[in-house]
């Protein structure tokens, strides 16, 4: 059995990126039911209303995803809609729904983020940028054919101002 409380010097912590994450929860500690990471988004530029963003736009169509928004502000993205989130909003992405964010704010941001079904996680540690070298296949073709995702999906058109 696993511990049910977790301090925050514990679960696995790493970088991706500029960003850094740690695995409060994993799937193999919930069964696969779900995971949770802390993450942190690595402040961006402070970018203008109308600049060209790059929400890295994706979807997954092998689980849902989680975002509560716990300190900062970024510009958040879910199916053609654009959204400004900030310390207390949540997001809740169904399967085969297109997403994804950009930190436009210049501060970092911190969120947590859960996948339900669990198991993706597991890729950010084994594609993680804080180790020597990364594994073959690679990170986007893996979460195509084990998760049913996709990547460069096309930014969308319309945004919501807060």
């Amino acid at each position: 059995m696993t511990d049910l409380i977790v301090l925050r010097d514990d679960g696995l912590s790493f970088e991706d990126g500029a960003d850094r994450i740690r695995i409060i929860v994993s799937s193999d500690e919930s069964g696969g039911e779900y995971s949770l990471l802390e993450w942190t988004v690595a402040a961006g530029a402070k970018l203008p209303d109308g600049a060209c963003r790059d929400y890295a736009m994706h979807l997954h169509g092998a689980c849902e995803e989680t975002f509560l928004i716990l300190s900062g502000e970024l510009e958040f993205v879910i199916g053609n809609r654009i959204v400004r989130l900030g310390a207390g909003d949540f997001a809740r992405v169904p399967p085969n729904t297109p997403h994804g964010y950009q930190n436009v704010s210049g501060e970092s941001v911190e969120m947590l983020v859960g996948f339900h079904p669990g198991g993706f996680e597991k890729l950010f540690v084994k594609y993680r940028s804080d180790q020597s070298r990364s594994p073959s296949p690679g990170f986007i073709e893996e979460a195509t054919s084990d998760y049913a995702s996709s990547f460069g999906l096309p930014n969308p058109l319309t945004r919501d101002r807060r």
